[in-house]
């Protein structure tokens, strides 16, 4: 894929669960959830030449607010946060917007992947990546690619 061009307030469906807040314009911002910097920093070095904001949110405040808030295109986190964990982060996605892409770092175990699994289906989410560890970069450049496809916020083009 090839970046070729950025845009600003293009409108995105987002989930409408008869709540009234469908129809969100989702901005091109990732936003990471972690208490220490790391996976911001990873995401940041890629997201600066992509043209797309990093916000950093510490595991313990209200996710809820901040996808309200923020409209992000993607979020990131991982399953074991001290805060929240990734079962409650994707609930709350849930609530949000089903369609919203989340990567997960789940780790190497496999009781982990399940529950991952088991909330996705439960709560009906169609863009969840699990990931043991922090995906390479052309790994996390696909992802970042396909969150700002979904949410109207790039555009981009095959090559």
């Amino acid at each position: 894929m090839t970046y070729m061009d950025k845009t600003f307030g293009v409108r995105a469906t987002a989930q409408d669960d008869g709540s009234g807040t469908g129809g969100a314009t989702r901005q091109a911002l990732v936003l990471v959830i972690e208490d220490e910097p790391t996976l911001s920093s990873a995401f940041r070095l890629i997201c600066e030449c992509l043209n797309v904001a990093v916000e950093q949110m510490p595991t313990d405040d209200n996710l809820a607010s901040m996808l309200q808030k923020l409209r992000p295109m993607a979020v990131v986190a991982e399953m074991d946060a001290a805060g929240q964990d990734g079962c409650h982060v994707l609930m709350t996605v849930a609530a949000y917007d089903r369609d919203l892409p989340v990567l997960l770092i789940a780790g190497d175990d496999a009781t982990l992947l399940g529950a991952i699994d088991a909330v996705e289906e439960i709560w009906q989410l169609s863009s969840v990546v699990k990931s043991a560890r922090l995906p390479g970069v052309g790994a996390m450049v696909d992802f970042l690619f396909r969150a700002g496809r979904k949410g109207g916020c790039m555009r981009l083009m095959s090559t």
